[in-house]
C-alpha cells in the first residue's frame, strides 16, 4: 500500500471518531413548550406558538450560543392539566430540554410548575394570570404576566369612571383564571366604590350563554367584567349583542386577538380590554417585534404571540448570559438579568413574579385596540 492510501485509509477509520468526538458541537440545545394546541384555546395556543418559533428564529439567526443553535420542541397541554403534566414529563424526561415555556391556562401552569421543580429546570409563564402560581415557593417558576389582581389594582379607578355607575357584574369561565378574576377584581372595583350585583361562572365547552346573560341583564348592572379566551370570547360577544345587553364591556383574555375580530368584526367595538400589550406601543423593542412578526407571518402580533415571544426571548437571552446549557445557570440568569420586550423591560422579584413593564386598557374602535390608559407594573412585594 502506498503511504497516500495507507494515510486516506487512516483517516477514513478515524473519522467516525472525530465526527462522534465533535458531536456534541453540533448538537441543539433543547428548550421545550407545552401550548395548548387542542380543544377550546386551540386558535390561542397557535398564536403563543408562532411567537416563541420567530423568538428562537431570531436567536439562532444570531448566531445562537457560540454558533449552537436552540431547538424548540412543543407538546399540546390542551390546556388539561394532567395532559399538560404528562406533556411536561416527556420534554423533560425524554429530551432532556434546559428550560421550559408555558402551559397557557393558569391551571395547567400551576400543575407544570411542580413538575419544572422537581427536575429542577426553569419554566417561563407567559399567558397564566392567577396570583396563587408565585405564591407558592417554587424558584425555578418565572411570569412575565402581570397578575389579575395587578391589572385591576393599576386599572379599578378608571374602570369605574368609565362604567358610570357602581353596579359591576362577572362574566367568567369556569377555571383558576377566571374565578381569580372573579375574585380579585370585585375587591380592586369595590375598594373603588363598585357593588358586585352577580357573578356568573360558565364551562369553557359551553357554547349557549343565555341563561347566564339572561341572569346578568336582570341585575342591570353598569358594567360587566369578562374573562374569556378567543373561542368562548367570540361567543360571549355575539351572545350579548344578540340580548342587547348595554352594560360597559371590560374584558381579560382574547377580546384584542386577530382571531377574536375577524369572528365578531364590529360587534366587539366598544369592549375595554385589560391587556398585557398592544401592537401601537410606542417601543423600540416592540417596533422590531411588530416588524418581523409581521414578515414572518403577514399580520400584526397580539398579546398572546407577544407573550411567546417573551417566553422564548428569555429563556435564550438566559442561555446566552448563563454561556452554557445548563438548567441551573440558566435559571440563575433569568432571575439575575432584566430582558427588554415588547411592552418594556422585565425584571423578576423573588417570588419569580415580573415586573417593570407597562400594561394597558385598551377600547376596540374599528376591529382594533386603541390604548384607553396605561399603567407601568411596579415590583411587587
Amino acid at each position: 500500500m502506498s503511504k497516500l492510501s495507507l494515510r486516506t485509509a487512516l483517516f477514513l477509520t478515524a473519522l467516525p471518531m472525530l465526527v462522534a468526538g465533535n458531536a456534541s458541537f453540533a448538537d441543539t440545545i433543547k428548550v421545550g413548550a407545552v401550548y395548548p394546541l387542542t380543544g377550546p384555546v386551540a386558535e390561542d395556543g397557535a398564536v403563543v406558538l408562532k411567537g416563541a418559533k420567530l423568538a428562537v428564529k431570531l436567536f439562532n439567526d444570531a448566531g445562537g450560543l457560540n454558533g449552537q443553535k436552540v431547538e424548540l420542541l412543543v407538546e399540546d397541554g390542551a390546556c388539561i392539566p394532567a395532559q399538560s403534566v404528562a406533556s411536561a414529563e416527556k420534554l423533560l424526561s425524554a429530551n432532556k430540554v434546559v428550560g421550559l415555556a408555558g402551559a397557557f391556562c393558569s391551571s395547567s401552569s400551576g400543575a407544570t410548575m411542580d413538575v419544572a421543580q422537581r427536575y429542577k429546570v426553569p419554566m417561563v409563564a407567559g399567558i397564566s394570570t392567577a396570583p396563587n402560581l408565585t405564591e407558592r415557593n417554587n424558584r425555578y417558576f418565572f411570569r412575565i404576566q402581570a397578575t389579575s389582581q395587578m391589572l385591576a389594582d393599576a386599572f379599578a379607578p378608571k374602570m369605574m369612571s368609565l362604567a358610570g355607575g357602581k353596579k359591576v357584574a362577572f362574566l367568567v369561565v369556569n377555571d383558576d383564571w377566571g374565578r381569580s378574576i372573579a375574585q380579585y377584581y370585585k375587591t380592586s372595583l369595590e375598594h373603588s366604590g363598585a357593588e358586585t350585583v352577580t357573578t356568573q361562572i360558565y364551562d369553557v365547552t359551553e357554547t349557549d350563554l343565555f341563561s347566564y346573560i339572561t341572569n346578568i341583564k336582570r341585575a342591570a348592572p353598569d358594567a360587566i367584567m369578562m374573562a374569556a379566551n378567543t373561542q368562548n370570547a367570540v361567543t360571549v360577544t355575539e351572545q350579548l349583542r344578540q340580548m342587547d345587553v348595554k352594560s360597559k364591556l371590560f374584558g381579560e383574555g382574547s377580546f384584542t386577538a386577530k382571531s377574536y375580530y375577524d369572528a365578531v368584526g364590529n360587534k366587539g367595538d366598544g369592549i375595554d380590554g385589560l391587556m398585557p400589550y398592544v401592537p401601537s406601543f410606542d417601543n423600540a423593542v416592540n417596533k422590531s417585534f411588530v416588524e418581523a412578526y409581521k414578515a414572518a407571518y403577514g399580520e400584526l402580533p397580539n398579546n398572546n404571540a407577544a407573550a411567546g415571544f417573551e417566553e422564548l426571548t428569555i429563556l435564550t437571552n438566559a442561555i446566552k448570559s448563563a454561556g452554557k446549557a445548563d438548567p441551573e445557570a440558566i435559571r440563575d440568569a433569568i432571575a439575575n438579568n432584566a430582558t427588554p420586550g415588547p411592552s418594556g423591560e422585565i425584571k423578576f422579584n423573588d417570588k419569580g413574579q415580573g415586573y417593570g413593564f407597562t400594561v394597558f386598557l385598551t377600547r376596540n374602535e374599528n376591529a382594533q385596540p386603541v390604548i384607553e390608559a396605561t399603567a407601568p407594573v411596579a415590583k411587587p412585594n
